[in-house]
């Protein structure tokens, strides 16, 4: 029953003044380190891709499941939309400020969690050091699914376990709700579902008649929950491209077939990748701080420690052996699990001045990081599959900005007509983040962009400003109708963003 009395005795026993101060510093420094220079992180392509989703389902009702189109979900698209409307003079700005709201919930699941499972101590320990954690930082300061999808994770693991303890059909609806939200937002939250079904490991006990009976209670109540989570799921049908879900996701997982004929096709790369993406991003102390949490909650108890290890241990061989395309953005509920047993091994430390020590030693090895997150995304420490994908590769949008500001101004004294290399992602869709209703600028993308497409818009040179901007090669012929206005370059000097003028055509 629902009883605003109980739930503020709650509170009110459990919480001093002093803890309320606690949590609004923790609340202020999530705030910060997510806002501050939150636009300056040049747009990554698949933000251009996401945001110009959003802004086709905001002004056309008919194309809500647009993302379906590419086999991705939709509840990125669905919420995006809100946060352009309250941001729509900065599209990038508000598109990243859902990811800032979903890395908020999956803050405050955290501390839900760690609060349920190891009190309250804990709960604020392993908050402070999610905060500061580089992984969820970047992420949570991206307009991407995943802070979505961690936050998606760690919900279920919470409501797994509070599930299997009280056994309720209102927890198992909420459970099925959350569910079915991941689901839309990730096909990955099948995997968190299906761990649910091990959470009876809490419950193991001498007496099997008793163990038995609340197992077999948890699991109908959990297979309403997957069943109201699979309805929402089935949501998408109501679009004619949802079968478009399984094609994608052959894409970065094997098949059964696939495996069946490979088994050993990608693991003994991804089992070397997986640990090195995640402690690379989450921080290896944080690491070693986890691996002697594992000891110290198997010996606290080893209940929980083989519940949660489980939810490791699984994804992990599953991920070596299927995946085919990995980026540590795919493998973000990894670091969070590993929070957790950092947050047992601190928050198990009987001397205060350990304790304190210990905080201490995760802040400084992460600060720079941090910082450079913030303030100086060029050195952004990333392992090299994440410096080429949002710092020095094609994929990343230094200049995007730059571009469509010097098309504005051009457009003061006739229309501007943009030539992108490439219609999907970069160039057209990251270049349309910044171009605003009422802009003389019209984008043209073009897979791909050669002489034929440049001779192809040569007669609109004229009445127009008929520019044209690549961003996959540094040189071009010669005998292209181009001439070069400007190069942006990118950190380590490996791509560019180009801009050329179309040259109008030369009358015999």
């Amino acid at each position: 029953m629902f009883d605003l009395i109980s739930i503020g005795t709650f509170f009110k026993k459990n919480f001093t003044r002093k803890d309320v101060l606690f949590v609004v510093g923790l609340i202020l420094l999530y705030l910060a380190t997510r806002l501050i220079n939150l636009e300056k992180f040049p747009i990554f392509s698949d933000e251009g891709i996401y945001i110009h989703w959003s802004k086709v389902a905001w002004h056309d009702a008919s194309w809500r499941f647009i993302s379906l189109t590419d086999g991705k979900q939709p509840l990125q698209t669905w919420g995006t939309i809100p946060f352009l409307k309250l941001f729509s003079s900065d599209l990038l700005l508000g598109a990243r400020m859902f990811a800032v709201f979903t890395g908020f919930i999956a803050l405050v699941g955290m501390f839900t969690l760690l609060f349920q499972l190891f009190g309250k101590r804990a709960a604020f320990i392993g908050t402070f050091l999610y905060v500061l954690t580089p992984y969820f930082l970047f992420y949570d300061r991206l307009a991407l699914v995943d802070s979505g999808v961690n936050a998606g994770f760690i919900w279920i693991l919470f409501l797994s376990v509070l599930l299997v303890k009280k056994r309720r059909l209102d927890y198992a609806l909420l459970y099925g709700l959350v569910g079915g939200l991941a689901l839309l937002a990730k096909s990955s939250a099948q995997l968190f579902i299906g761990l649910s079904a091990f959470a009876p490991l809490l419950l193991l006990e001498k007496k099997k008649s008793r163990f038995v009976r609340n197992s077999l209670n948890y699991l109908v109540l959990l297979g309403i929950g997957a069943g109201l989570a699979i309805a929402l799921y089935n949501i998408q049908r109501l679009s004619p491209f949802f079968h478009y879900v399984a094609e994608k996701n052959t894409t970065f997982v094997m098949t059964f077939a696939e495996f069946k004929a490979h088994p050993f096709a990608v693991f003994f790369s991804n089992i070397q990748l997986i640990p090195v993406y995640v402690l690379w991003e989450l921080g290896w102390i944080s690491g070693l701080f986890a691996a002697a949490g594992i000891v110290v909650l198997f010996k606290k108890n080893w209940r929980l420690a083989l519940y949660l290890s489980l939810w490791v241990i699984l994804p992990f061989f599953s991920i070596a052996f299927f995946m085919k395309v990995m980026y540590p953005r795919h493998i973000i509920f990894f670091p969070t699990l590993l929070i957790i047993f950092a947050t047992v091994f601190i928050a198990h430390l009987k001397n205060k001045r350990v304790l304190w020590t210990a905080v201490v030693v995760f802040t400084l090895t992460v600060l720079y990081f941090d910082y450079t997150i913030v303030f100086q995304p060029a050195k952004i420490p990333f392992p090299p599959v994440d410096r080429g994908q949002y710092i020095e590769g094609w994929p990343a949008g230094w200049g995007a900005k730059e571009i469509v500001q010097f098309a504005k101004e051009k457009s003061l004294e006739k229309p501007v007509i943009l030539l992108a290399e490439g219609n999907f992602g970069m160039t057209g869709d990251v270049l349309d983040v910044f171009v605003k209703t009422g802009d003389a600028i019209s984008i043209r993308g073009y897979w791909p962009l050669e002489k034929a497409q440049l001779e192809e818009n040569q007669k609109d040179v004229g009445k127009n400003y008929v520019y044209a901007v690549f961003s996959h090669k540094l040189e071009y012929p010669s005998d292209w109708p181009i001439t070069r206005i400007k190069k942006y370059e990118k950190p380590g000097n490996q791509s560019a963003l180009l801009l050329y003028e179309l040259q109008p055509l030369k009358h015999e």
